[in-house]
């Protein structure tokens, strides 16, 4: 597993590799290192399944359980960890959950049916938990921690790891047609990577999306403590193989880190643990609301010095053929950061242009978009 180094607590509870590669099994835990932790329900994977809103998967599963459907919907709408303070045990007397009014029996096919749906939208709406999913192949997933009995948990180690490991194989299998005609037409795609406190809803999302009609932008929600952030992304764009990578101070920094890939990094900022007046300790509101609705995030002093360990190690290993397929682009008038002396001690690609640390829509129609294209036709 990568990137272990950085990985060591998070809110004062210790991460573990979970992985073993004596059986080849990875075990699904929330205090695992990613993708295990990611996979947990405890995890904050939000989608919608027939009108509601699921925080988490947690929330999903602790709300069948609350035959009221105003409870059912507030608990199903909880993150994890407040999710699961809301479980009881008082289905397991008749082994009858509840979804949306209708009662259901815990061991029907019914029930299996409606937990599999579950699963399915939050794989199709989560970027975050499908990346993590995918990057699991050829692994056996176990969960070592749960309830083996049906009659005594909502969801059985077996029926979770069984579901995630036919989602994961069934994506693989899926019908290419369509993918493979849309490629035949030759769009081109590029992976566009937010700031701190920003969100795929950016507004350069919106104007690169009006500007480079023949690409595909895909713009993603990057998880806040680095720990998690470099390995998804990694696995992001080993699943989307993007023509370019274009990242913007943050994530300008972390799009340097893709490895393998055409990038662009836009005022990054290399040293966000030593200089960032933003990266500070307490809850901050994101720009835009996120993709599952989320508004604020929590920065700790873990996630803090992941983000200084991640620092120290990411310039290692660039190679000849890196260098030919990174640039910077830089403003004139940046007050925030001033990545381009760092930038310059491994690479020589540089584009300058007459602005702020934010660019504007004439600096990404007139500059940024002319150097995507120059990029892709390399």
């Amino acid at each position: 597993m990568e990137d272990n180094y950085m990985a060591t607590t998070r809110n004062g509870h210790e991460l573990k590799d979970m992985y073993n590669p004596e059986t080849n099994t990875l075990d699904i835990r929330s205090n695992g290192l990613y993708p295990s932790n990611v996979l947990s329900n405890l995890c904050s994977n939000g989608f919608r399944l027939d009108g509601m809103v699921c925080g988490s998967m947690e929330g999903f599963l602790q709300s069948l359980k609350r035959k009221e459907l105003d409870k059912q919907r507030q608990i199903c709408n909880m993150k994890g960890g407040i999710a699961r303070k809301m479980s009881v045990t008082s289905w397991q007397t008749d082994q009858i959950v509840w979804w949306k009014g209708q009662a259901i029996d815990r061991q029907s096919e019914e029930y299996q049916r409606l937990i599999r749906r579950a699963y399915q939208a939050m794989f199709e709406q989560s970027e975050r938990f499908r990346a993590a999913l995918m990057q699991t192949r050829g692994i056996t997933l176990v969960h070592t921690s749960g309830e083996p009995s049906s009659y005594k948990t909502i969801l059985t180690p077996s029926e979770f790891c069984g579901i995630l490991m036919d989602l994961r194989d069934s994506y693989d299998l899926r019908d290419k047609t369509k993918e493979l005609e849309e490629k035949s037409i030759r769009r081109k795609k590029l992976m566009y990577l937010h700031g701190f406190g920003s969100s795929a809803a950016s507004g350069t999302v919106k104007t690169l999306r009006e500007l480079l009609p023949d690409f595909d932008v895909v713009a993603p929600d990057i998880p806040v403590d680095p720990a998690e952030a470099l390995p998804f992304l990694r696995g992001l764009c080993m699943n989307e193989v993007p023509d370019v990578v274009v990242g913007t101070s943050m994530g300008g920094m972390y799009a340097q880190q893709m490895r393998g890939y055409n990038r662009i990094c836009v005022n990054p900022a290399f040293e966000m643990s030593k200089k960032s007046k933003m990266l500070t300790v307490g809850t901050h509101e994101y720009f835009k609301p996120r993709k599952d609705g989320t508004t604020h995030f929590e920065i700790t002093p873990e996630i803090i010095r992941h983000h200084a360990e991640m620092e120290a190690h990411q310039f290692d290993g660039i190679t000849e053929a890196d260098r030919k397929q990174v640039w910077g682009m830089f403003a004139d008038n940046d007050q925030q950061v001033n990545g381009e002396p760092l930038f310059l001690q491994y690479y020589n690609q540089v584009v300058h242009f007459s602005g702020e640390h934010r660019m504007d829509d004439m600096v990404i129609e007139d500059v940024l978009v002319p150097l995507i294209y120059r990029c892709v036709a390399k």
